[in-house]
């Protein structure tokens, strides 16, 4: 069986278990063939309706979102990275990171700043935010927003050209060890602003397909979740090779992300009937909603298929 996967070129620890359960012929063993599709576009929905690739990567809100946005319907399977603690497991980092000569002590100060966000597409990195600021009564139309990709967000902060970075890891860390910032999360009411929106523990990223494909081929699909499940144990038995083999697939080997990653998310092999990623996507699809970006009722059990589909 071949899976034509969503390929990412950066290193990102979500992607971990992916490139672990290559490296390490998880699937081979399972008679599947990994290969990897490059996307066309920032995500790659028309790719997935097309039947050109088979799993894709993205945080959870965009999986939600598919059907509504798109007319795709979506299914979950498998987890990517978490952050928060479940199981003995914990990881998180902030995102927001003020200019050094931003003062940002109490949400309203976020009103008359320039926040660099990477898309305005309700990805995590943007819903979250906008729902915590309708929490806290930030008056919206007072914030500007710059958007561009996370490595350039740096440099944008060190020039001025915002004044708060959305940002992820390690770029966080690199800024903050550079001395170009410092985080402001807390402000919001959380350790972190994907903790703050969706409580403990939060699901950041996950592969998905669509339905039509785990309809037509569902044994794929229960054997890639079965691989990606088995990943997470060999990640924590030798957390050197996991980095090692996405340092193979990327071409990168970040040192930073090999000393900071498994502080700031972890991993966990799911059942495919476990409550935590109804609860976990029930939470985004609220902050979705708060945040103006889903309408209507949505039944999260639609993203989940039977047994053939653990993570």
């Amino acid at each position: 069986m071949q899976l034509r996967i969503d390929a990412h070129p950066d290193p990102m620890m979500g992607l971990l278990p992916m490139f672990t359960a290559i490296e390490m012929g998880l699937f081979r063993k399972r008679g599947i063939e990994p290969m990897f599709v490059r996307r066309t576009a920032v995500q790659a929905v028309e790719q997935m309706r097309d039947n050109l690739m088979d799993l894709s990567f993205s945080g959870p809100t965009f999986t939600i979102m598919a059907k509504a946005r798109f007319g795709l319907a979506t299914k979950f399977i498998s987890a990517g990275a978490l952050r928060g603690s479940l199981g003995g497991r914990s990881g998180d980092f902030m995102n927001l990171i003020a200019a050094n000569h931003v003062k940002i002590d109490k949400p309203a100060d976020f009103e008359g700043k320039t926040l660099g966000a990477f898309a305005l597409d309700g990805g995590i990195t943007h819903c979250a935010p906008i729902y915590l600021f309708r929490k806290f009564g930030v008056d919206e139309t007072r914030i500007k927003w710059k958007t561009m990709p996370f490595h350039q967000m740096p440099e944008a902060l060190e020039a001025g050209e915002i004044d708060i970075a959305i940002c992820v890891e390690p770029l966080v860390t690199e800024m903050q060890r550079r001395g170009l910032g410092h985080a402001v999360d807390e402000v919001l009411g959380g350790t972190s602003v994907a903790l703050a929106a969706t409580g403990n523990p939060s699901l950041v990223s996950n592969w998905w397909a669509t339905a039509d494909s785990v309809e037509r081929h569902p044994e794929l699909f229960e054997h890639t979740a079965e691989a990606l499940a088995e990943a997470v144990d060999v990640i924590y038995e030798d957390p050197k090779a996991a980095m090692d083999a996405m340092a193979v697939h990327t071409g990168k080997d970040s040192s930073l992300l090999r000393e900071i990653g498994f502080r700031t998310v972890f991993f966990h092999a799911f059942a495919a009937n476990a409550p935590e990623l109804r609860s976990m996507y029930e939470a985004w699809v609220k902050v979705l909603k708060g945040a103006s970006l889903l309408d209507g009722d949505v039944d999260v059990e639609a993203f989940f298929t039977q047994a053939q589909v653990s993570g």
